[in-house]
C-alpha cells in the first residue's frame, strides 16, 4: 500500500544533456539538480544506481546512435543493464522511425521527392533532400535495432510522440517509481 505521505523527489539531469527537460517544483517533485551521470540523462536523487532514463530528441539522433556511433551507444546500453529501471524515451513516434529518412521531410517536400523519384522533376538543391538521398540507414533497420535493444538489454523503449509527451511520461514514471520506492 502506498503511504499518503510519500516523500517528494528530486530529478537529477546529466551535465552533458543538451536542450532537455526542465523539472520544476510541482506536486511531489521538488525540482531538478544538474550533476554528472555515468550513464543516462536523468535519474532520481537517492536512486541514481537504480533508475536510468536516456532521452533521444530526434530520429536523426537515434539513427546516428545506431549507425556512426553504434559502438559507444551499445556500450551505454550495456551499462544500463546495471539499473533495475531503465528507459529509452524517444521524442518522436514509431511511424517517424518506420518512415525514416522520408520522415525528415514535410508534406510538401515529400510530394517533390515523389515527383523526383518518378522522374518527373529534378531534385531541388536543398540540404534536406541531400540528407535523405545520402542516408544509408532505413526505418526498417532502426525499428529492428530498437526492438533488439529492448529485448537484449531489457530496456523500456517508449515512443512518446514529441518533447512534451516524453517529458510528461518521464515525470509520471518518476512519480510512480518514487511511490514504489517509498511503499511501507
Amino acid at each position: 500500500m502506498i503511504s499518503k505521505k510519500t516523500p517528494s523527489y528530486t530529478v537529477i539531469k546529466d551535465t552533458r544533456e543538451q536542450d532537455g527537460w526542465f523539472f520544476t517544483s510541482y506536486d511531489r517533485c521538488e525540482g531538478m539538480e544538474v550533476n554528472t551521470l555515468h550513464t543516462g540523462d536523468y535519474t532520481l536523487k537517492g536512486f541514481e544506481d537504480v533508475v536510468c532514463v536516456e532521452r533521444k530528441a530526434s530520429v536523426s539522433e537515434i539513427a546516428t546512435n545506431l549507425g556512426k556511433k553504434k559502438k559507444a551507444f551499445y556500450n551505454e546500453m550495456e551499462r544500463m543493464r546495471d539499473f533495475n529501471f531503465r528507459y529509452l524515451l524517444l521524442e518522436f513516434s514509431a511511424l517517424d522511425v518506420i518512415d525514416y529518412p522520408l520522415s525528415l521531410l514535410d508534406e510538401g517536400d515529400r510530394e517533390l521527392y515523389d515527383l523526383y523519384k518518378s522522374g518527373e522533376i529534378e531534385l531541388p538543391n536543398f540540404k534536406r533532400f541531400k540528407i535523405v538521398e545520402q542516408t544509408k540507414i532505413s526505418g526498417k533497420y532502426l525499428i529492428k535495432s530498437l526492438m533488439e535493444l529492448s529485448i537484449r538489454y531489457d530496456i523500456n523503449v517508449m515512443f512518446c510522440g514529441n518533447k512534451n509527451g516524453a517529458f510528461l511520461i518521464c515525470n509520471s514514471l518518476f512519480k510512480r517509481l518514487n511511490e514504489l520506492f517509498h511503499e511501507r
